[in-house]
């Protein structure tokens, strides 16, 4: 996409459905992150929506994080091998309960698979009966295999979170998986992902690590009471440990977090809190509302007059952002 003054958009939307997915928000944390900073991590990277939706800027580092491997392995493929996982979407079967959960499977088994590939590369090096050149040939057919596994993981990732409930992957739904409605996604996905690094660790300890005085570090921490329908071992003191690492960044700090009295008491003594209400259109109930909240260590006011950015995002996903909550000392001065 380009525009009247002939910038060239490169964001991309998410490509695949996940729960907790930012993407109603995305317009209101861009608009929170400073113009001049350096680096922007996310490090509950999910589905990718902040950073996927943030323009590319020249001399400023992007850096997607997730500790789980389905999620860190399709973005890698993605990126690196996006034509071979079309490909591979492409030969997928119809949609039901014994595929989803032959896919689910695969997925689960990944240990077993390349324990066995280096197994049998094992044998075929220390074996007698082969040339050395035949030795060679092998081994890169071995080595094939393992990459093509990564695909097909891939494959079956993507499978499962758009066949099931909520994009959980962990039970199957009764709808029907197009895999062109996939393949179309990849190419803008893919454009995206060659300027954003891709890092597979622990968000509480690349927190510190990729903390710097001019980047931003973006968290999207399980929801309290959610922490158990992610892959990923996320408990509750966890937050609190968040916060603690939050409290001691001296760059920039944006975390979301779905409404939530025990979030804001463990927040309110040291960060500015903004709170989101956007009227429910599904719910029977005169006044019901969804809210969310958005925590910063910096004042937020200047950043929130700015008129918004919104990409793609219908008239109705408009949220109202107030700040709820200022601090009486503030850690991160602009």
């Amino acid at each position: 996409m380009v525009t009247r003054k002939g910038t060239v958009l490169l964001m991309a939307k998410p490509f695949f459905p996940w729960m907790g997915n930012k993407e109603k928000l995305v317009p209101y944390i861009h608009q929170l992150i400073p113009p001049h900073v350096k680096q922007f991590t996310e490090v509950f990277g999910g589905s990718g929506a902040v950073i996927l939706g943030l323009q590319p800027k020249k001399g400023r580092l992007d850096i997607y994080n997730d500790l789980n491997d389905d999620l860190f392995n399709v973005f890698c493929c993605v990126k690196e091998k996006s034509f071979s996982l079309a490909k591979e979407l492409k030969f997928l079967p119809v949609h039901g309960r014994t595929p989803f959960a032959f896919y689910r499977d695969m997925a689960a088994h990944e240990p077993d698979f390349y324990r066995h590939i280096e197994e049998e590369k094992r044998v075929v090096a220390e074996s007698t009966c082969f040339t050395e050149k035949e030795i060679c040939e092998l081994l890169a057919i071995l080595d094939g295999n393992a990459e093509l596994f990564d695909v097909r993981r891939a494959a079956a990732f993507l499978f499962t979170t758009y066949g099931s409930f909520s994009g959980t992957g962990n039970s199957v739904g009764i709808k029907t998986v197009d895999p062109q409605a996939i393949t179309d996604k990849l190419p803008q996905v893919s454009r995206r992902l060659d300027s954003i690094f891709l890092e597979h660790q622990d968000a509480l300890v690349l927190i510190p690590k990729e903390d710097r005085v001019d980047g931003v570090i973006y968290a999207d921490p399980p929801y309290m009471m959610t922490e158990k329908v992610y892959d990923v071992r996320f408990l509750p003191e966890h937050h609190i440990i968040l916060h603690d690492r939050a409290r001691s960044c001296k760059g920039y700090v944006i975390i979301s977090y779905g409404y939530d009295d025990r979030i804001i008491d463990l927040y309110k003594d040291d960060f500015f809190i903004i709170s989101l209400k956007r009227t429910n259109p599904l719910s029977q109930t005169e006044g019901s509302t969804f809210r969310e909240l958005i925590i910063t260590n910096y004042d937020p006011s200047p950043y929130l007059n700015k008129q918004l950015d919104i990409f793609g995002q219908a008239t109705e996903a408009m949220w109202e952002p107030v700040i709820l909550h200022r601090p009486r000392r503030i850690l991160k001065a602009d």
